[in-house]
């Protein structure tokens, strides 16, 4: 067997392993704090991209904004300018539209008083033949109830004034007015 180990060496031992274990736990605490400092560091370095990142898209989202409003704007603009001259020519169409539908109404009471005129002259012009008509059916009446009368005088039957019967009147078409006798 082995010799037995002084006490020196043992507590020299006991404390060689004591001051390993406090080494081991020094490095241990250091590794823990290193790593804690690291992961602080990395955090923070994360906060700090995270608010560029922010930061970043807060100016994109700026820039869009911006982009939008004055699209928006050009795009109103351009509406407008296209409503106002949508306006005009609609105008200019309407003005149109209404001038010759006035040319038209003139056209028409041209028109028509012509065509009253023609039918004041027609009437007039009817009238008159319808007059000269009834004078020479009432002449050519008188005539042939002459000669009937020469031909065959005892024909009729006496009247009031002269003991004859008066020969009957030609009928008249009603659209002629009958002269009073």
């Amino acid at each position: 067997m082995a010799a037995p180990r002084s006490s020196k060496s043992v507590e020299a031992t006991a404390r060689h392993v004591e001051q390993i274990i406090e080494a081991a736990e020094r490095a241990a605490e250091k590794l823990r704090a290193d790593a804690e400092q690291r992961a602080a560091e990395r955090i923070a370095e994360a906060e700090r991209a995270s608010a560029l990142r922010i930061e970043a898209a807060d100016e994109e989202a700026a820039e869009v904004r911006a982009e939008a409003v004055a699209a928006a704007e050009q795009l109103h603009a351009e509406a407008r300018e296209a409503a106002a001259e949508a306006r005009h020519r609609a105008e200019g169409r309407a003005r149109e539209l209404i001038a010759e539908a006035r040319a038209a109404a003139r056209e028409v009471l041209r028109e028509g008083e012509t065509l009253s005129g023609n039918l004041r002259e027609l009437s007039d012009s009817l009238r008159v033949n319808a007059e000269r008509l009834l004078r020479d059916v009432r002449e050519a009446h008188a005539d042939l109830s002459a000669r009937l009368d020469r031909a065959d005088p005892d024909r009729w039957a006496p009247s009031a004034a002269d003991g004859r019967a008066a020969p009957p009147e030609p009928d008249v078409p009603e659209f002629i007015p009958r002269r009073p006798r």
